[in-house]
């Protein structure tokens, strides 16, 4: 199932918790949530977890600051986990785990474990993601599974209340829609779904899925722009990825929507 388990980064700040309230929204009847706290050596260098400092300077003074700053990040971690899976509905099943090591290596290697690997926005543009190696843009390049960039919905009770799916032809694109009908189905067909492509509809006037015919929208303008612009209405886009990488990932249209968009985007990549 392509939502069957999901892990979702931790990091203490409301970002991460969003993504963790989302991805007990999406996973699949029967799926697994994993939370997944890093213990980053960079913020026991930097003293810091979650915009708050581990150790006092009073307490660098009394011991040694170094250990001392571990310690604490490993503790903030676990704490963090634990708070998290308030976020998550009773009924599902949640594994936490705090991990030390570099956020990239922890997140890649998690990847390869799931179905999404599910992320908090911390807002700033793409063009930052790629000075700052900002953690979305990262995954989306390198994770091995799709990946949800979750930010705010409408209302945190009724999420995803309108779904949004990108559509081209392409099969990547066609895995986005069904994967978008099999959450509207999850949801219990309470999300209104919203079937888009850029330019000419592809096949006619309808979409083809396994669920019967959908009437696609017709957008104008440079596609990423004009799909990131529907994320003002709608709580999630769903979009497929051609699998880019390196210098040919700065046209990626999934990788632009993603960072631009006001809603949750979530990029589908098949393993096949």
């Amino acid at each position: 199932m392509p939502l069957s388990r999901i892990v979702v980064a931790i990091d203490g700040t409301r970002a991460g918790y969003e993504a963790a309230r989302q991805a007990g929204r999406l996973v699949s009847s029967g799926g697994t949530i994993r939370l997944l706290a890093i213990a980053d050596p960079y913020f026991a260098a930097m003293n810091t977890w979650a915009g708050q400092r581990l150790v006092a300077a009073e307490e660098v003074v009394r011991s040694d600051g170094e250990h001392l700053a571990k310690d604490r990040l490993l503790e903030r971690a676990a704490e963090a986990a634990g708070d998290a899976r308030l976020h998550i509905p009773p009924g599902i099943t949640v594994e936490c785990a705090v991990v030390e090591g570099t956020t990239h290596d922890v997140l890649v290697e998690a990847s390869h474990d799931a179905s999404v690997l599910a992320l908090g926005s911390h807002g700033g543009g793409r063009m930052t993601g790629l000075v700052l190696a900002d953690t979305a843009t990262d995954m989306l390049r390198n994770a091995a599974c799709s990946v949800l960039v979750a930010r705010p919905p409408f209302d945190e009770d009724d999420f995803p209340r309108t779904i949004a799916v990108a559509v081209e032809g392409s099969a990547p694109s066609l895995e986005a829609l069904e994967v978008a009908r099999q959450i509207e189905v999850q949801c219990g067909g309470r999300p209104r779904l919203r079937v888009l492509t850029v330019g000419p509809v592809p096949g006619g006037a309808v979409a083809p899925g396994p669920f019967g015919d959908i009437p696609v929208e017709a957008l104008r303008g440079r596609a990423a722009d004009a799909i990131a612009r529907v994320g003002e209405g709608v709580d999630l886009i769903v979009m497929g990825s051609r699998w880019l990488k390196g210098a040919r990932a700065l046209g990626s249209v999934s990788e632009r929507v993603a960072h631009k968009a006001a809603s949750s985007v979530l990029v589908i990549r098949s393993r096949a």
